[in-house]
């Protein structure tokens, strides 16, 4: 009887459901790659502004009015459409910006009268950059305080004459005395010049040859070389008559020490800070620096050579931002920044050294102006032969170049916005709009050390943002990635061994019923919130642990002596009751040995901290007492036990191998026995190396202290806490991940392995484990990936500090905790937000090598696995 064919078809349900499931996984795996690459996409898009160069535009050149006698300053307002220049007769002229036009010329006004000063010659002048202030030494030895700077006021469109109401908009005119502007609100912005002086205060009888002021409030301080040869310290302060709005000014005069130099007198004098220090320099390069912060005794600090060339001679002197970094220029070309720093080895009044701590690029042409600004550290230099260049002192990057006029530069100036640049030669004035981007940033001031103001040297430093205007970014990203890495070492030190062997033993070890619930009881610990666990790690693990470091270093080598002490008594069992108790062999040992470890360790933490930490482990620590014979032992006592062990098993188990012995008792006395003098004799290996070390003598590497490397002072968040919690986040992941790739391994190959004579361990080291080496592998690069973007357990649990050091007791920062402490106080667009961006793109990158340096591992014990 034939047997009916059936006809075999896939139903079409089951076919629409294979291409919608072809689509999705197509779809996904598509959108998957885009979601990424448009993420590294708009990171890079944020952060590619930071490398962008400066760049000039609409420069041009302007004749300026004729002075009756040569120019003392010029100034500019911040819009670029008014100006003043101040002549030796005490003439105010005031001139349009852009063309050159004069508006007026007035004599200087005295603040109280409202009337011309009395007109005499003008000797010496100090103007500010940052603030309208200004000084006037004159030739009668008397000096003028005040302040010469601009007015900006709104007029009624009722109020401007009807030839200037249809002004266009962003066009100017002449208005009275100052210069109308129609805004694009179609306002009418008038910009005046406001120049008021005090009386004269009397300093000498002889002419003031050099000056210079700084002020502060109501308060100012002026220092002044007259022409006999005195240099004097004048404090003044200001006092209003609250019925006459008179304002008095009261003054108290202090002589510093000085004498000329072969004769010849300073070419410039600058008061330095807030007026705590006075420096002379002489044409020569020469230079004094005076220490008048004890006024009853002024004396000089220190003399110095502030041109580096012999061969050249100094030609301009100027102040940064803030007035602690001198701007020094030679005639040739060479431009220096000097501040003070601090040493052990300096033998100043004050302890402070000046040092030429930024050497700016050369040019051909003797530097003849300088000009600073008022917002960062961006320095203008003018040259002999009529070019301009901007510089960013802190990362001595030159970032424009110019040909100004042709003729020697005798004025430069950045506007008060930082948005124009300015340079005077021979009557004519050349401006530009500039846009400086970024210039805080830059590859060599990101990655490499820089020199930071009031640093004793170049160093790596994080700070993004500070309380004063003369804040200096310190941009190095290096302590930031130091930190990551840091986090990310110590957590996996901690978390990724005790994941590993929870896996392996639920994989092979633990009956199928006990892992079915204990399995998913880790995985619970997963959705565990990370600010619960960085919460519990900054305000209880710390303070716990802060209290009882000396038992908590103890129980990390205890607890695992005492979990291999009693696997080796283990073997004492008989046979007939080892076989019956089997099974619970781990959980005894886990349930017994753990917390007798624990107490071990907790009971010996008094004595090891006498023996090896001079009794008081945080003084020890801080290096105030003892020696680094205890640190040298935590730090060899786990490379002795690992070298003992391989001397172990080359020497000792091959001879134990030919031995014969009658019973297994006797084997497992012989392997306890084995253990203890191994364990007594990596302690003692330690021990004497670490004595070695410590007290070598004359010896090649005696006296050697490690603390201040991997141990050093202790802070409550620190290394170890985030390392222990930051365990406890991975191991979830790590442990689901690697359980799962173990329990994928062919039951036939340890079938295999068992059915040739090798224990269930045996079967687990040596087959199991090297079949699942890329699912193990893949398990710690997760828990890696983890690690590394962690942000609250670093931010709450570390201290948020950028250090660079390895110690474990100490704090450090990471990338993602900075992006998320810093961006909610970052402006948009503004330099840090877009550093911000660029942290987050390195922490994107580094995962992206990590987890294909990984990827590429993986397959290739995937590919050895396929061969068993």
């Amino acid at each position: 009887m034939a047997i009916p064919s059936r006809r075999k078809q896939t139903p079409l349900s089951v076919r629409l459901g294979d291409v919608a499931a072809r689509w999705c996984i197509t779809i996904g795996g598509i959108g998957t790659i885009v979601a990424v690459t448009a993420v590294f996409a708009f990171l890079a898009y944020v952060v590619w502004p930071l490398f962008l160069p400066a760049k000039t535009s609409s420069a041009k050149t302007s004749a300026l009015p004729k002075l009756a006698s040569p120019q003392l300053r010029l100034g500019l307002d911040e819009y670029g459409v008014i100006g003043w220049s101040l002549s030796e007769d005490e003439m105010l002229t005031i001139f349009r910006a852009d063309t050159g036009e004069l508006i007026q010329q007035r004599p200087l006004e005295l603040a109280q009268s409202k009337t011309p000063a009395a007109a005499v010659k003008i000797t010496a002048a100090a103007f500010a950059n940052d603030s309208p202030g200004a000084a006037l030494g004159l030739a009668d030895g008397t000096v003028r305080l005040g302040q010469i700077g601009f007015r900006t006021s709104f007029v009624e469109a009722a109020k401007v004459p009807e030839a200037l109401r249809m002004l266009p908009i962003g066009q100017r005119a002449i208005l009275k005395d100052g210069i109308v502007e129609r805004t694009r609100q179609g306002q009418f912005r008038l910009q005046q010049v406001d120049a008021k002086f005090h009386e004269s205060i009397r300093v000498s009888t002889s002419p003031i040859v050099l000056i210079d002021q700084v002020a502060e409030g109501g308060k100012s301080i002026f220092c002044a070389l007259t022409g006999d040869g005195k240099l004097l310290l004048e404090l003044v302060t200001e006092r209003k008559n609250q019925m006459t709005d008179e304002v008095v000014l009261k003054t108290r005069k202090i002589a510093l020490p000085y004498k000329a130099r072969d004769g010849q007198a300073p070419r410039h004098l600058l008061l330095t800070g807030q007026g705590e220090n006075v420096l002379l320099a002489w044409e020569s390069g020469d230079g004094v620096r005076i220490d008048a912060r004890n006024l009853s005794a002024p004396a000089v600090a220190e003399e110095l050579r502030l041109v580096l060339d012999p061969a050249a001679k100094l030609t301009a002197l100027a102040p940064l931002i803030g007035r602690r970094t001198i701007l020094v220029g030679d005639s040739l070309g060479q431009l220096t920044a000097w501040f003070g720093t601090r040493g052990t080895d300096v033998r100043t009044s004050d302890g402070i050294h000046l040092v030429a701590a930024h050497e700016l690029p050369r040019s051909p042409a003797a530097v003849t102006a300088l000009g600073a600004s008022a917002r960062s550290r961006l320095a203008l230099a003018g040259y002999a032969d009529g070019r301009t260049r901007l510089f960013n002192v802190t990362t001595e990057s030159m970032m424009i170049e110019s040909a100004a006029t042709g003729q020697p530069v005798v004025e430069a100036a950045i506007g008060v916005k930082n948005d124009r640049l300015y340079a005077v030669s021979d009557n004519r004035l050349w401006s530009a709009n500039f846009n400086p981007r970024y210039p805080e940033v830059s590859w060599s001031s990101l990655m490499l050390p820089v020199h930071y103001e009031d640093y004793p040297g170049a160093e790596h430093v994080w700070q993004s943002s500070g309380g004063t205007v003369d804040f200096e970014p310190k941009l190095g990203f290096r302590p930031l990635i130091f930190g990551t890495l840091k986090a990310t070492c110590y957590s996996m030190l901690f978390g990724a061994p005790l994941a590993l062997l929870a896996a392996l033993y639920a994989s092979e070890f633990m009956h199928p019923r006990w892992r079915a619930r204990v399995k998913p009881t880790i995985e619970l610990m997963a959705s565990m919130p990370s600010v619960v666990l960085g919460f519990l790690a900054g305000n209880v693990l710390a303070q716990l642990v802060q209290g009882i470091v000396p038992q908590v270093i103890t129980i990390f080598f205890t607890v695992p002596f005492v979990i291999l002490l009693g696997a080796f008594v283990w073997q004492l069992i008989p046979q007939r009751r080892l076989v019956m108790w089997q099974r619970w062999r781990f959980p005894l040992i886990g349930l017994l040995a753990v917390p007798l470890g624990v107490l071990t360790g907790w009971g010996l933490g008094p004595a090891v901290e006498r023996v090896f930490f001079a009794g008081d482990i945080m003084r020890w620590l801080d290096g105030q007492i003892g020696t680094g014979f205890g640190a040298w032992v935590l730090l060899l006592l786990p490379l002795s036990a690992v070298g003992t062990a391989i001397c172990v098993g080359l020497f000792v188990n091959p001879w134990l191998a030919r031995s014969a012995f009658s019973s297994r008792s006797r084997l497992a006395w012989v392997n306890l026995l084995k253990f203890i003098l191994g364990s007594a004799v990596a302690l003692l290996a330690a021990m004497g190396v670490s004595a070695l070390l410590t007290h070598g003598g004359n010896w090649a590497f005696g006296g050697l202290d490690p603390r201040g490397t991997y141990v050093g002072t202790y802070v409550q968040r620190n290394a170890l806490i985030v390392g222990f919690m930051m365990g406890f986040a991975i191991i979830p992941i790590i442990y689901t991940i690697a359980e799962d790739a173990l329990s994928t391994v062919p039951d036939h190959l340890r079938s295999a392995s068992l059915g040739a004579g090798a224990t269930q361990w045996q079967t687990a080291v040596r087959i199991v484990v090297p079949a699942a080496t890329s699912g193990l592998f893949s398990a710690v690069m997760v828990g890696l990936g983890r690690a590394v973007g962690e942000t609250m357990i670093m931010l709450m649990a570390t201290g948020n500090v950028p250090i660079m050091k390895w110690n474990i007791f100490d704090g450090f920062r990471t990338l993602s905790a900075t992006i998320a402490v810093e961006m909610p106080e970052a402006p948009a667009g503004s330099m840090h937000y877009r550093v911000l961006f660029l942290a987050a793109l390195t922490l994107f990158l580094m995962t992206f090598v990590v987890n294909t340096a990984a990827e590429i591992v993986r397959l290739r014990f995937r590919k050895r696995a396929h061969q068993m």
